[in-house]
């Protein structure tokens, strides 16, 4: 639509309902094996649709669709001839770009080329390890033995991807290649390639009820935010508008008083000596007010009021969903403290190449003026770092963590759902990377304001398109006992295991990514992927925690790890020590038929303490993997200095932390 307009072309929008062959959808949507997968592909992305049938067997969808029509010289040639500006204009010609076929070429099939025995796995697990099915624990599992097969599954798999292809195989040879077929007409056909069964709208913009929407408000307390009373700020957008945007909840100064105030923490380094990154303040006084600021890409586009340093008021972040036409919201709840740097990454299905080459260049652009600066004499670095803020540093490296976790997952979901047979589409997501600060209190009340703490990352709304792309009972991927002994269609229960596979991935990245950004391994001691020391005559390096690496710190503790759900809450449940919050809310959720993996005592390790676990719904394999606290997915402890650098940063910023 840009491209024709800005070619002096005029177009416009059509809604409809149009219908396709099977098979073209099956193909269109990237390969679906059945009717039935396709159709749930087209749902999970809220596109309203029927499957139709005749003589019992599926011939054709009908579905609502929106596309383009052209207004251009037609005859003679049929558009080829047309010259915007010269021609006069005759017919109004349908486009649409989205409709797409494709040739596949299927990659390895390494499930039957190198076959994993599940059997043994399980076996060198409970090599020594104690278990009580009733009570839902096992201890001391043989994480070594485990280790030891899943290394030789992987030598057998790099053995058997080496033999192929003369050892030159591609990425494409393995996982699979879709490429889309293109037809080069030297003119336009006149027809859209389906059929039109209904024009019900046409527009010159795409209405709003049309446009997916984000939306971020803050409100003063937990209650405010479940009642939707009276948010302290509020911001919404389409979606569309955020693709490639860096978005930030900053803490600024609410007054000059205030700004003073926090200035007049930061010493001043004495003539011709840098200043020591230690003797940055390690916190803000409560007495200080601060108020928040969203912003897109740098600039202001949502303020609030003022509040006091440390003050906890909850985020509400939500997309409306697919298919709903702006009337439903997917909502997700966040906990801030005022004073805290945040990252807000928007994840529009998926981060592209394009927004992650730019944040780098940007932020080398940065890394050359902070070394020329470094490098020139005192008197000499103001004017050399003249505009920079605190947004071209702390707000692109929070970023810059936030956007990688997203990629991470994209390329895992890429290869997995290969091997998987399955499609795995990332949909509509968000999540928070903070550079996080600890309300001092005394008796739940702020008292001396904060304390900077370390890293979190914070990932409440992650949301994909799955499902298996062969779900027919009869085809022998699926017929197979141990796919159906729940009693649980074979298609159902892959799914669930594919999405239980995924998510303890998501939750594992969650202490990875923060320690691939901020822990530089050249300069400390780490075990690699062969389990051999490096650097071994240097401090080990700082690691992260998130709810599986909890898990397996007291697994390797020799706690009890407990697995509990409806099939033995009645006898395990009463035996549980486990109080507080954390308590309640795991014992809620088995209450309300979800399955719940923790360890039976806290932990304390690399500068956390606390409870890592996980909640998921037996139904569908999704859930929800935390470390206790609020706002907790992952943490890593980076030091004080290191982390009052950032939160301090620039005072021509005007920003608190």
């Amino acid at each position: 639509m840009a491209l024709l307009r800005a070619s002096g072309i005029p177009a416009r929008y059509v809604y409809g309902t149009v219908e396709l062959p099977v098979a073209q959808v099956q193909n269109w949507v990237g390969g679906a094996l059945t009717a039935d997968a396709a159709q749930q592909v087209l749902s999970q992305g809220g596109v309203p649709n029927t499957v139709l049938t005749k003589s019992g067997k599926d011939f054709a969808f009908r579905m609502e669709h929106v596309w383009v029509e052209a207004l251009i010289q037609y005859q003679p040639g049929r558009g080829a001839r047309h010259v915007p500006g010269v021609s006069t204009p005759d017919t109004w010609v349908p486009l649409d770009a989205s409709y797409k076929q494709h040739t596949f070429q299927q990659g390895m099939d390494l499930q039957t080329a190198v076959p994993l025995d599940a059997q043994a796995l399980l076996d060198a697990a409970q090599q020594g390890a104690q278990s009580n099915a009733q009570e839902g624990w096992v201890r001391n599992l043989n994480t070594t033995a485990l280790q030891s097969q899943l290394n030789a599954y992987q030598h057998q798999l790099k053995t058997y991807i080496d033999s192929q292809n003369g050892g030159k195989s591609t990425v494409g040879e393995v996982l699979g290649i879709r490429n889309a077929s293109i037809d080069p007409l030297p003119y336009l056909a006149g027809t859209l390639p389906y059929a039109i069964k209904a024009r019900t709208q046409q527009f010159s913009e795409v209405p709003d009820s049309l446009r997916t929407q984000f939306r971020y408000q803050i409100y003063a307390d937990q209650r405010s935010a479940a009642w939707g009373d009276s948010p302290l700020l509020s911001w919404q957008t389409p979606t569309a508008s955020l693709a490639g945007k860096k978005v930030t909840i900053a803490w600024v100064a609410a007054s000059s008083a205030d700004q003073a105030a926090i200035e007049a923490l930061i010493p001043t380094s004495p003539p011709g000596q840098d200043l020591d990154p230690s003797q940055l303040p390690k916190g803000l006084p409560g007495s200080i007010r601060l108020k928040p600021e969203i912003r897109l890409d740098g600039s202001t586009i949502a303020t609030g009021p003022a509040m006091g340093a440390g003050s906890e008021p909850v985020g509400a972040g939500a997309f409306t969903r697919y298919g709903s036409q702006g009337q439903d919201w997917d909502k997700t709840q966040d906990q801030l403290i005022a004073g805290q740097q945040t990252a807000l990454g928007v994840s529009i299905q998926g981060i592209s190449l394009a927004q992650m080459e730019a944040l780098k260049t940007r932020m080398e652009a940065t890394q050359q003026k902070l070394q020329q600066a470094q490098a020139a004499p005192q008197d000499q670095r103001a004017t050399i770092l003249a505009g920079m803020t605190g947004e071209n540093l702390t707000g692109d490296l929070l970023t810059a963590t936030i956007w990688g976790y997203f990629a991470s997952l994209q390329s895992h979901g890429a290869i997995a759902s290969s091997q998987a047979q399955t499609f795995d589409l990332p949909a509509l997501g968000y999540g928070l990377f903070h550079a996080q600060v600890k309300p001092n209190k005394l008796y739940g009340m702020v008292t001396t304001g904060i304390s900077f703490q370390g890293l979190n990352m914070d990932i409440g709304h992650l949301r994909h398109i799955r499902w298996v792309k062969d779900d027919n009972p009869g085809s022998a991927i699926n017929n197979k006992p141990e796919l159906t002994q729940n009693g649980k269609p074979a298609a159902q229960n892959r799914w669930i295991a594919y999405n239980k596979m995924r998510g303890q991935y998501a939750s594992a990245m969650e202490h990875a990514v923060p320690e691939q950004h901020w822990v530089d391994k050249s300069q400390c001691r780490y075990l690699d992927e062969n389990g051999q020391t490096q650097n071994s005559a240097k401090e080990d390096c700082t690691q992260g925690i998130s709810a599986v690496k909890a898990i397996s710190i007291a697994q390797d503790q020799g706690q009890k790890i407990y697995t509990i759900n409806h099939s033995n809450r009645d006898t395990a449940l009463p035996k549980l020590a486990l109080g507080g919050e954390t308590g309640a809310e795991i014992r809620n959720a088995i209450e309300a038929g979800k399955e719940v993996t923790f360890h039976e005592s806290q932990i304390s390790a690399h500068g956390w303490r606390g409870y890592g676990y996980t909640i998921t719904d037996p139904e569908t394999g999704a859930g929800a993997y935390i470390i206790e606290g609020k706002g907790n997915g992952g943490w890593l402890d980076l030091g004080a200095s290191a982390l009052q650098a950032v939160s301090c940063r620039i005072p021509a910023d005007h920003m608190a932390a």
